[in-house]
């Protein structure tokens, strides 16, 4: 009896063990850094919100979004906010949300900025109490749609900029989500809104054939430019020339692109900072480019050519 009492015990703890390894190695995907700001509601009573804030982050730490197996400090990092500005109903708000991803750089301390989208329109509601539920096959309420679209589209532009179009069945998900709330009457969900800026708009873009050069300058920008270049900072410099030169025949044809507006938005003052440091005929390209597709900066981008190389 003591001898199978001891084996039962053993088995136990293994199983245990085995249980947790699994956790730790197909564990959650994703560190969302969340703040709420709720300043402008008027209220005496601030637990609605602090249960808001605090259901918000357990969303994103409980959630498994893959399968894919993660470590814990491989997962991929974005900025999540949300700015309350008013009562719309009971327990409904609207706001806008901040969506901020930025890269690691092999070999460096530095975090490349990717994408930061300023959602001006969102609306929801939450009740003290309600579970936000995850499920990408139906619409389980505007805050669940918001929170699981940001993961997915986090987790896109993260290994799009790894691998070619590597994030292509995290944007399908995404465009799942989008599908599934057409018939949330929150804004943000249909890519004619606010003219073409919106959620549904980011996904239908990346998602469309003429846009696949953005998708690889994604690529060639940060995995073969950046990765490389603190330590062979010429290959790194034409990697991401070639990469930023993919971007003008998009521009060409849709000059109001909002996925060009994002990108330039994101990476205008750090191509700055890169060929600052370029030879004159890198310069001159690097130039050439940014002031094609984004001209409401081309003052910023001809101040490459004044900085002196060390």
């Amino acid at each position: 009896m003591k001898d199978r009492y001891f084996f039962n015990l053993l088995r136990y703890i293994l199983t245990i063990v085995a249980l947790f390894s699994a956790a730790i190695s197909s564990g959650q995907e994703l560190n969302c850094r969340f703040q709420l700001n709720s300043t402008q509601i008027p209220s005496s009573d601030r637990t609605q919100f602090e249960q808001m804030q605090k259901a918000i982050l357990e969303f994103y730490n409980n959630t498994i979004f893959t399968n894919h197996k993660i470590k814990t400090n491989e997962r991929i990092e974005f900025n999540l906010s949300i700015t309350l500005i008013k009562e719309v109903g009971s327990n409904e708000y609207e706001g806008e949300l901040q969506f901020a991803y930025t890269r690691p750089i092999y070999g460096t301390s530095y975090n490349s900025p990717v994408l930061n989208i300023n959602d001006q329109k969102i609306q929801f509601r939450y009740t003290i109490g309600d579970p936000i539920q995850f499920n990408i096959n139906s619409s389980t309420g505007s805050l669940a749609s918001l929170l699981t679209y940001y993961a997915y589209l986090a987790l896109a532009i993260d290994y799009e900029t790894f691998s070619p179009k590597g994030g292509q069945a995290f944007l399908e998900i995404a465009e799942r989500v989008v599908n599934n709330a057409q018939n949330d009457a929150s804004p943000g969900w249909r890519s004619f809104e606010n003219n073409g800026r919106n959620r549904a708009a980011v996904i239908e873009e990346l998602l469309n054939t003429m846009y696949e050069p953005l998708r690889m300058a994604l690529y060639k920008y940060h995995r073969l430019g950046l990765d490389v270049l603190a330590q062979q900072p010429e290959q790194g410099r034409k990697e991401i020339l070639e990469a930023i030169e993919l971007l003008r025949p998009i521009y060409q044809r849709r000059s109001d692109s909002y996925l060009i507006q994002l990108f330039v938005s994101a990476k205008a003052d750090e191509i700055v900072s890169i060929f600052s440091e370029a030879t004159p005929d890198e310069k001159r390209r690097a130039v050439n480019i940014m002031t094609t597709i984004d001209p409401a900066n081309a003052e910023k981008y001809r101040r490459i050519m004044a900085q002196q190389r060390p």
